[in-house]
């Protein structure tokens, strides 16, 4: 029996269609090879506590041969400031805990630690000041009461503006001042001693020099109580440096400027008597303002100042005394590369 052509053509074309569809189907086929990673981490330890603790000064201190920085309500006080918020210092007191500077903790990164300036919020150094009563000859006036001779007034001296000079025979009726409590700086005097640790300083800025970390960096893993270490800073104010010291008739060496100096800080408010700085034969009025420890600086100190205007800056040329110390620093541990 004949098959029709078209049941022939259709076959052919499904045998080509079949061929056909095996070498589309090998031309999909490929080489695979797989792989495949999981890895995870975690934040590498930091854990660094930089510290600055302790008080230097206090608005109390306990009995004369402890004379230490103590809490404003405990007992036996012989220094103690009029308002609690107050801190003072004065001849015979110190502070022998002091402020102490750590780090501590052992990261897992590289550190470099730094000490500079506070800053206060906006970008304003504290500036560190140190009690300081300027050279010249200082002392204190009292009006004087008693009786008086042609030969004796010259002894006195009479006010005329903020100057007091010598009195003259025809100053006789006037209100006369006597000299009291006279003080000679022979050089800048700065009362307060300072430690860091054993090492003394003469003021404020070589204590910031004596606690300088000598490391400058610390590798990661390191306990950085061991790398750097601690620094604990003290401070006295003497009595006496050398009360053998007769330089100035009558006073131990530094009797007087302390005087000078506590004089000053109650001056303000004092009518009893004027702190007075010699100007030649001529005493000058110091008077008193409350101004920038430096051009710009976040904080402000006490002076004493002669002159008809009062100074901006504490390092005026007309300062003859700054009444207030001040000491700040900034400890950083940052992580360097």
């Amino acid at each position: 029996m004949k098959k029709s052509i078209p049941m022939r053509a259709a076959g052919a074309l499904l045998i080509g269609v079949m061929l056909t569809a095996s070498v589309v189907s090998g031309s999909f086929a490929k080489y695979v090879t797989q792989d495949s990673s999981y890895d995870a981490a975690r934040v590498a330890k930091f854990g660094v506590v930089a510290s600055v603790s302790g008080d230097l000064f206090g608005n109390s201190y306990a009995k004369a041969n402890d004379n230490t920085v103590q809490a404003w309500d405990q007992n036996k006080e012989t220094v103690s400031a009029s308002v609690k918020a107050d801190d003072v210092v004065a001849p015979g007191t110190k502070s022998t805990k002091g402020m102490t500077i750590s780090v501590t903790g052992t990261p897992e990164v590289s550190t470099k630690l730094t000490l500079d300036d506070c800053v206060d919020n906006n970008g304003k150094k504290v500036v560190n000041t140190d009690i300081t009563l300027k050279k010249g000859d200082y002392g204190v006036m009292v009006q004087y009461n008693g009786d008086v001779t042609t030969d004796t007034i010259g002894d006195y001296y009479v006010l005329n503006e903020a100057v007091y000079t010598k009195a003259a025979a025809d100053d006789a009726g006037k209100t006369l001042y006597q000299l009291k409590d006279a003080a000679k700086a022979e050089a800048d005097y700065l009362p307060l001693v300072w430690k860091v640790g054993e090492t003394k300083c003469a003021n404020v800025a070589a204590v910031k020099d004596a606690i300088a970390f000598t490391a400058a960096a610390a590798d990661p893993n390191k306990d950085l109580a061991d790398v750097y270490g601690s620094k604990t800073i003290t401070w006295e104010w003497p009595f006496e440096v050398n009360p053998q010291d007769t330089t100035v008739t009558g006073l131990y060496a530094n009797d007087g400027k302390d005087t000078i100096l506590g004089d000053m800080i109650a001056g303000k408010d004092n009518t009893n008597y004027t702190v007075v700085k010699a100007n030649g034969d001529n005493y000058d009025v110091v008077k008193y303002a409350e101004v920038d420890a430096a051009d710009a600086s976040a904080n402000k100190v006490k002076v004493a100042y002669t002159g008809e205007t009062a100074p901006t800056v504490a390092t005026g040329n007309d300062v003859c005394g700054v009444l207030t110390v001040t000491f700040g620093a900034r400890l950083t541990v940052a992580q360097v590369d």
